[in-house]
C-alpha cells in the first residue's frame, strides 16, 4: 500500500498510528511560483528552480527530493493499493488535482493496475479511524482532477472560470478552493491580493510581530492554506520598491507606511506605484506595467484589463 499525502506532518501521524505501507509526501507548494502546463518531469524541474529562488532550499536538493518523489510515484504498479490523503483547503486541493491528473494517464484499477482510493483528512488525530472509510476514486474524479489541473496550469485564467461553471461535486471541496485561488489575483481596488490585504490590515490594527500578523490573517480564512514562509515572502515584498507599504522596524517586525494606509483606503494602487508586476499564479504570468487580470472583490469576478 502506498499512501500519498500533503506533507511531513501527516506522515508523522501515519507513523505514530502504525499505518501499514509506504508513505509519500507530495512536497510542493503549488500556490507559489510558476506552474505552467508541462509534462510532469519538466514541471518538476521548473518547480525545483522556483522553490530554490524563494529561498526554500538549494536547487540540487529540491531536484533530488522531487526525483525521489516522482520515482516513488512511478512505482505504483508495485503496490496493491494507492491511498490519497488530502484536506479541503487550497494547498491540499491543488496537490490533489495534480496527483489525480497524473493517475488519469496511468493504468489504475485496470488489468495489472493498483486500485486508487481517497481519504479526506478532517483531523490528524482521527487518521487511524479514517483509513477503513476510504472510497475508490471514480472515473469522474480522475476526469475532473485532470480538467482542473489543466485549467490551473493554463496561461489564461478563464480556464479556471470555465471549470467552475461545471458540476464539481465529484471533488466536493474543489470549487471553494478554486474560488479562493482567484482571490489571490491583484484586486481592482488597490492591486493587493486577498492575502496581502489581510496582512496589511493586521499591521494597520497595531500588530507588529510577523507571527501575530500571520495569525490575524489566518483567522480570517474559512479554510487555512497559507504557510508562514509564504506570509514572510509577502510581508517582505511590501517593504520593497519605490513606494513601500510596510516599514521593517526590526528583523521580524513591521509598521504600516503612509503609502500602505493609502492602499488600504483604496486611494493608491500597489502595482502602478511599485513599477509593475512580475508574478506567476499557476500557469498565468502577470507581467508588465499592469496586471492583465484583476479580482473584483465587490462583484466577486475576475476581470480582464484591456
Amino acid at each position: 500500500m502506498l499512501h500519498i499525502t500533503n506533507g511531513e506532518s501527516v506522515i508523522h501521524s501515519f507513523a505514530a498510528a502504525h499505518i501499514e505501507g509506504a508513505y509519500l509526501s507530495w512536497l510542493d507548494v503549488l500556490y507559489e511560483g510558476p506552474v505552467p502546463d508541462l509534462p510532469h518531469q519538466a514541471l518538476s524541474d521548473v518547480r525545483a528552480r522556483a522553490i530554490s529562488a524563494m529561498g526554500w532550499g538549494e536547487e540540487a536538493g529540491v531536484r533530488s527530493a522531487f526525483a525521489a518523489r516522482d520515482a516513488a510515484l512511478a512505482s505504483f504498479h508495485d503496490r496493491n493499493e494507492i491511498v490519497l490523503w488530502f484536506e479541503h483547503d487550497l494547498f491540499d486541493q491543488l496537490q490533489l488535482i495534480q496527483v489525480l491528473a497524473w493517475f488519469s494517464e496511468q493504468d489504475v484499477g485496470g488489468a495489472g493496475g493498483a486500485p486508487l482510493s481517497l481519504v479526506y483528512i478532517g483531523s490528524h488525530e482521527q487518521i487511524p479511524a479514517l483509513l477503513p472509510g476510504r472510497r475508490p476514486i471514480t472515473a469522474d474524479q480522475l476526469s475532473l482532477g485532470r480538467a482542473a489541473w489543466k485549467a490551473f496550469c493554463a496561461p489564461d485564467p478563464r480556464a479556471i472560470m470555465e471549470v467552475l461553471s461545471h458540476d464539481l461535486s465529484p471533488l466536493p471541496f474543489l470549487a471553494a478552493a478554486l474560488r479562493r485561488w482567484l482571490e489571490e489575483y491583484p484586486s481592482t481596488q488597490n492591486g493587493l491580493s486577498r492575502t496581502e490585504q489581510q496582512l496589511l490590515e493586521a499591521v494597520a490594527s497595531g500588530k507588529q510581530d510577523r507571527g501575530a500578523v500571520f495569525l490575524a490573517s489566518q483567522q480570517r480564512e474559512d479554510s487555512i492554506f497559507l504557510g508562514d514562509s509564504s506570509a514572510w515572502l509577502r510581508l517582505d515584498r511590501k517593504t520593497e520598491g519605490p513606494a513601500p507599504a510596510l516599514h521593517r522596524i526590526a528583523p521580524e517586525q513591521y509598521s504600516l507606511t503612509p503609502f500602505g494606509a493609502r492602499l488600504l483606503a483604496g486611494e493608491a494602487d500597489w502595482i502602478r506605484s511599485s513599477g509593475g508586476i512580475d508574478l506567476w499564479l499557476g500557469g498565468v504570468h502577470l507581467k508588465g506595467s499592469e496586471a492583465a487580470w484583476r479580482w473584483d472583490r465587490d462583484r466577486r469576478v475576475l476581470r480582464e484589463l484591456t
